[in-house]
């Protein structure tokens, strides 16, 4: 369930976390820079093709907040970013 403010804005992922440290990490340092965030758990890597591994997060920000999300995700060398992962 999104908080009431992500109602009105549409979600835009910024990025993916391996697991629930680095997505509670993310979203606090994109919150420590004044930004709204959440994270939604989503499929993360496979194994034996198709198992789950371990589960992953997305990490969301309203769309009017992607740009500068995404600048200060760029601080930190091993965040991975739809871009660098492939996805959008």
């Amino acid at each position: 369930m999104q908080p009431e403010h992500f109602e009105s804005s549409k979600l835009v992922r910024v990025g993916s976390a391996a697991n629930e440290i680095e997505a509670a990490l993310v979203a606090q340092a994109l919150q420590e820079e004044g930004l709204t965030v959440t994270t939604d758990i989503s499929p993360g890597s496979t194994l034996f093709g198709g198992l789950p591994f371990e589960p992953g997060h997305q990490i969301l920000v309203p769309d009017s907040q992607a740009e500068r999300a995404r600048l200060i995700l760029n601080r930190f060398p091993h965040f991975k970013s739809p871009e660098s992962a492939g996805g959008t």
